[in-house]
C-alpha cells in the first residue's frame, strides 16, 4: 500500500492558504500544496522500504533510555540502576546484533538529568548536576573520558534542566540558560571545533515566552527554538545567529516539539492540526510535506523519512524529493511510535512505542512489554 495525496479541491486550497495568512510571523509566507498523485508517480514494483527482520530489544532491568546509533549497526543506551543502599550508578550500554542482550561499557560519574548522543555517534552530552553545580558534560565514546564544558559567560548564568541538542553535523551543542539577574531565558551554544561557549538572548519574539529546546544550523549562523506560551501553546522561531543576540524571523504555531533541519536554509515541524510543514528561509515558503502526522524522523543524509499518521498504530517509511514525499509505504503495524532513530546507513530504525488499544477493550493497564522498543531492518 502507497500512501498518496488526494487531490485538493479549489474551495479547500483556498481556506487552508487563508488559515495559514492567519498564523502569525515575522515575515509573509507564500503555502504551497502538494503535487497532484500525476506529479508524485513512482514506478510500479519498486519497492525500497521492505522489511527483512525485525528484532525485539531486551526488557530492561531498571529505568533506562536509549540515545540512538553510534553505527549502522550499534545501537547506545543509558541504564539507571539504584543498589540495595539506595546508590545510583548510570551505566553506558551498547546494543549488537541480533539486539538481544546489552554490553556495559562503562559508568557514568553524573546524576540522572538528560542526555543527547551527537549524530555522529561519537559524544553523549548530558546536562548533569555535579557538586560544583549544573554543567554541560560530554562523554566520548567508546573511551567514556569525560570533560565538563564551561558552557555560560556570565556568573548570574546557570544551566537550565531542559536537554540539549547536537546540531546535524554535530558540531554545535545547543541548551537553555537561565540569567538570575533579569530572571530571563537565553540560548547557550557551545562550538566542539573552537572549544568556546556563547550566550545569546532572543530578540523580536511576538510574544512572551520560555525558550524549550534550541537546534543549531550546521553553519552555526542559524537557530530553531521551541517557545512555550505559559502552557497556553507552543511555537516556533527562526532567529538568525548576530552578534551576542538571536534575531527572530519567523514564528509558527505548532502541535508539537518536533522540529529538524533540512539544510542551513530549510526546516521541518508539527502544524497544530498534524500537518507536516517545510519552511524555507530564502523565499519566505511554507509547503506542505504531509498531513494528519503524529510523529515523525528524518535520516541523517535527509534522503528519508519515517513517520506515523493520526490514529493509526502504523509506521509508514517514504522518501524526499524536492517537497514530496514518494514512495511512502507501511512498514510495521501495531505500535504507536513515540521517537524514532534511523541507522546511518538508513537500512534499520530504531523504535521506542506503544500498543494501540481499542476504545471497545477498556481501561487496559500498560505493560513495559507494551513499550518494549525494537528494530526494523530493511532489505
Amino acid at each position: 500500500m502507497r500512501y498518496r495525496y488526494k487531490r485538493f479541491n479549489l474551495c479547500y486550497a483556498l481556506a487552508l492558504i487563508l488559515l495559514t495568512g492567519c498564523a502569525s510571523g515575522l515575515q509573509s509566507e507564500t503555502v504551497i500544496i502538494p503535487g497532484t498523485e500525476t506529479d508524485q508517480a513512482v514506478v510500479e514494483g519498486s519497492r525500497p522500504f521492505q522489511v527483512k527482520t525485525i528484532y525485539r530489544m531486551p526488557e530492561s532491568r531498571g529505568e533506562g533510555v536509549l540515545l540512538g546509533w553510534s553505527s549502522s549497526e550499534s545501537v547506545i543506551g543509558l541504564l539507571y540502576e539504584t543498589g540495595a543502599a539506595d546508590e545510583a550508578k548510570l551505566i553506558l550500554e551498547r546494543f549488537s546484533p541480533p539486539y538481544d542482550r546489552a554490553d556495559h561499557l562503562f559508568e557514568v560519574q553524573m546524576n540522572k538529568l538528560s542526555y543527547q548522543m551527537s549524530p555522529n555517534g561519537k559524544f553523549v552530552s548530558g546536562i548533569a548536576k555535579t557538586d560544583e553545580g549544573v554543567v554541560l558534560q560530554l562523554i566520548a565514546y567508546p573511551s567514556g573520558e569525560e570533560e565538563s564544558l564551561v558552557a555560560t559567560t556570565d556568573a548570574n548564568q546557570q544551566l537550565g534542566f531542559e536537554e540539549p541538542a547536537w546540531s546535524d553535523n554535530s558540531r554545535f551543542v545547543s541548551y537553555i540558560v537561565m540569567e538570575s539577574d533579569t530572571r530571563q531565558s537565553s540560548i547557550g551554544i557551545y562550538d566542539t571545533e573552537t572549544e568556546a561557549a556563547r550566550v545569546y538572548r532572543l530578540k523580536g519574539l511576538e510574544t512572551e515566552s520560555l525558550p524549550m529546546k534550541v537546534m543549531v544550523s550546521d553553519d552555526g549562523k542559524m537557530a530553531l527554538i521551541i517557545l512555550d506560551e505559559y502552557g497556553h501553546r507552543r511555537r516556533i522561531a527562526l532567529g538568525a545567529v548576530n552578534g551576542n543576540g538571536i534575531d527572530v524571523q519567523y514564528e509558527h504555531e505548532i502541535g508539537t516539539d518536533q522540529a529538524a533541519w533540512l539544510n542551513n536554509d530549510q526546516f521541518v515541524f508539527l502544524g497544530t492540526e498534524g500537518t507536516l510543514y517545510v519552511y524555507d528561509r530564502r523565499n519566505h515558503e511554507l509547503s506542505i510535506l504531509l498531513e494528519k502526522v503524529d510523529s515523525f524522523e528524518f535520516s541523517l543524509d535527509r534522503k528519508y523519512v519515517a513517520y506515523s499518521q493520526n490514529g493509526e498504530d502504523t509506521i509508514y517509511a517514504g522518501k524526499l524529493q524536492g517537497k514530496n514525499i514518494l514512495s511512502a509505504e507501511p512498514i510495521y503495524h501495531g505500535v504507536i511510535p513515540s521517537k524514532m532513530y534511523w541507522s546511518p546507513d538508513h537500512r534499520r530504525l530504531l523504535v521506542n512505542g506503544r500498543k494501540n488499544y481499542s476504545k471497545q477493550q477498556g481501561p487496559v493497564a500498560i505493560e513495559p512489554s507494551d513499550q518494549q522498543p525494537f528494530i526494523i531492518e530493511l532489505k
